[in-house]
């Protein structure tokens, strides 16, 4: 990366009002990372880039145009404009996260329908309509699992897991297929545990 582009960069983030822990934080990254781009040490991938752009509220070529004469930015919500923050943050849900790219990839490929197909050839093929109902339950994990992606932090990333969903799918199939009802409960305590654990992790920005 380029002098003049590290210098945007680190005029995009004061302008915004952003510290280099709080918008490593947001990206996902070290504050390291956003100082070596700030330096001209080391460049953000695409997904950072996009990250950024959606962040900032501006297009990814005008965050790369290093031609302007001024840094032109969206002025940023007043923190005790709380309605006005939350439609800033949904009205970029379509476009930033941790991992943007492949959250719009799954959310682009028709699972959905693909599945059925898949669940009534396997059936057919093999009589087995129960229980191979329980691929069904792949529909909500798959699309849950799309909808962390899009998270801005990895402790939320965590929370929007479909955790609780995979357990249910989990003991469904010890039940049905190895007959360990009497046991396969015990699975639902990787829920709580689960949980617990991610609501324990510290944050940076905490």
């Amino acid at each position: 990366m380029d002098l003049i582009t590290a210098n945007r960069l680190q005029q995009l983030r004061k302008m915004n009002g952003y510290s280099q822990d709080v918008l490593a934080e947001k990206l996902g990254v070290s504050r390291q990372a956003v100082s070596k781009w700030e330096r001209a040490e080391s460049s953000p991938d695409t997904d950072n880039l996009i990250a950024l752009a959606s962040l900032y509220g501006m297009t990814l070529d005008d965050l790369l145009n290093t031609s302007q004469d001024a840094v032109k930015v969206k002025a940023l919500p007043k923190k005790r404009d709380v309605k006005g923050k939350l439609k800033s943050i949904l009205s970029k849900a379509n476009d930033f996260g941790l991992y943007p790219r492949a959250a719009l990839s799954m959310l682009k490929f028709p699972f959905a329908v693909v599945l059925p197909l898949v669940y009534v050839v396997l059936s057919l093929a093999t009589k087995l309509w129960h229980p191979l109902w329980i691929m069904f339950l792949l529909i909500p994990i798959y699309y849950r699992t799309a909808i962390a992606l899009k998270a801005n932090s990895k402790k939320i990333l965590l929370l929007l897991l479909p955790v609780p969903e995979a357990v249910v799918t989990l003991f469904l199939i010890c039940g049905t297929v190895f007959s360990a009802w009497s046991y396969a409960w015990l699975l639902f305590l990787i829920i709580p545990v689960y949980y617990w654990i991610v609501l324990m992790m510290k944050n940076k920005s905490e």
